[in-house]
């Protein structure tokens, strides 16, 4: 992933790792093995994950890198963040059992205390002791799912059998819950399975799909709005979507799954149905609506990368933000003018704000020739305004990456 759309070299978050380290635990530390886990873009499929649907993500080329050796103290697992304040954690696996943070996540500590009590209480033997030191390529807050590299690179490195696939993609995520993101499987699966992907919410299965992008790109663009996902309206809009979902199957009286299997005439029915039933708030109907038109978007959207009808997929994303934007309420008054001002430049076919709201990034597909432009036109614009045209890599091509992998460096 880079600026401007040509590439430079991104900074070796292996040897940050191993500086940190090395500064953190002395000169015996050896690391043994080196663990990595990429971000993610997600193409389509805005919170449709924890609502049992389909998402299209694509792992990309900015990655968490993990180092762990043997050493430290017995049943203890100490870390190092290389991009944070360097400080040690050290914590105690016997002692943590069953542990849940009550808010939102405050740093990568956090996360780490989130796997080694996810893994213990699903029978994973830890690599303990163990010290571990952390450096990531993912910006934090852009949108990139930053904490499910995390969670899935510290789980390669910590555990002492390392699991796959679903298994590795559930206890990522169960870490993530822990730490206080109540987030769903899609950003873990995406980071384990690597390339572009159809994720399904409800069984946690991923479809990889072999995508020809020709002459466009998939841009993030920077709106200088920082966000969290458990700081952000997240964790409100998963209890929504599981309160409509609730009445959805009293009022049909039918047994459904999950939201993202209602379709639109399920939908229309609930509509009416709210004319007699005020448990049915406005609010809800319209987190329902997204929900039953966003996974219509990812299915039409499957159907236009495999013809290779980019247009067509940039109108899907545009839809999506729309109605991210609208009915589910999860963008930010800066996304959107971002987003709009995108949109009228020459060559770009769709964008859209993505990840969990409240901030981040705006997702754009484009020409690649049209990639300058935007940069240009952003700048004397939007960054302008918002005094940020000073700053470098605000405009990030992605390019699709493999999955997590766990080496021996012994």
């Amino acid at each position: 992933m880079v600026a401007s759309g040509e590439a430079t070299p991104a900074p070796d978050a292996g040897s940050r790792a191993r500086s940190a380290g090395e500064a953190a635990f002395g000169p015996d530390w050896k690391p043994a093995w080196r663990a990595s886990a990429p971000g993610r873009i997600e193409l389509l499929g805005n919170h449709l994950d924890y609502n049992g649907g389909p998402v299209l993500a694509a792992a990309i080329d900015r990655s968490v890198v993990v180092l762990a050796d043997g050493g430290g103290e017995p049943g203890a697992v100490e870390a190092v963040f290389a991009d944070t304040d360097r400080s040690r954690e050290e914590v105690n696996a016997a002692e943590l059992g069953d542990w849940r943070n009550h808010g939102a996540p405050s740093g990568p500590a956090d996360y780490l205390r989130g796997v080694i009590a996810e893994a213990g209480a699903r029978g994973n033997a830890l690599r303990s002791p163990a010290r571990l030191a952390l450096a990531g390529d993912v910006p934090l807050g852009f949108g990139l799912s930053s904490s499910a590299a995390v969670c899935v690179a510290m789980v390669l490195a910590a555990v002492e059998r390392p699991p796959g696939g679903a298994d590795l993609v559930r206890i990522a995520q169960g870490a993530e819950h822990r730490a206080g993101a109540p987030v769903g499987g899609m950003d873990q699966s995406a980071s384990v399975a690597g390339g572009v992907v159809l994720f399904d919410g409800e069984t946690l299965g991923v479809e990889r799909l072999e995508p020809d992008l020709g002459q466009y790109v998939f841009a993030v663009v920077d709106s200088g709005v920082k966000r969290s996902v458990g700081a952000s309206a997240y964790p409100t809009r998963v209890r929504e979507a599981r309160q409509a979902l609730d009445l959805a199957r009293e009022i049909l009286g039918e047994d459904v799954p999950n939201a993202a299997s209602l379709r639109r005439q399920h939908l229309e029915a609930l509509e009416a149905a709210a004319q007699r039933d005020s448990r049915l708030r406005r609010e809800l109907l319209k987190r329902l609506r997204h929900i039953v038109t966003e996974t219509a978007r990812v299915e039409e959207g499957v159907g236009a990368i495999r013809a290779g009808d980019w247009a067509a997929f940039g109108h899907l994303m545009t839809a999506s933000g729309r109605s991210s934007a609208m009915d589910y309420e999860i963008s930010h008054p800066k996304v959107e003018e971002l987003v709009g001002e995108t949109l009228a430049v020459d060559g770009v076919l769709g964008a859209r704000m993505m990840g969990g709201g409240g901030g981040g990034t705006a997702l754009s597909l484009l020409e690649r020739s049209a990639v300058e432009r935007l940069d240009a036109t952003l700048r004397g614009g939007y960054y302008r305004r918002y005094e940020m045209a000073d700053r470098p890599d605000l405009i990030q091509v992605c390019r699709f990456a493999p999955g997590a992998v766990l080496e021996s460096l012994a």
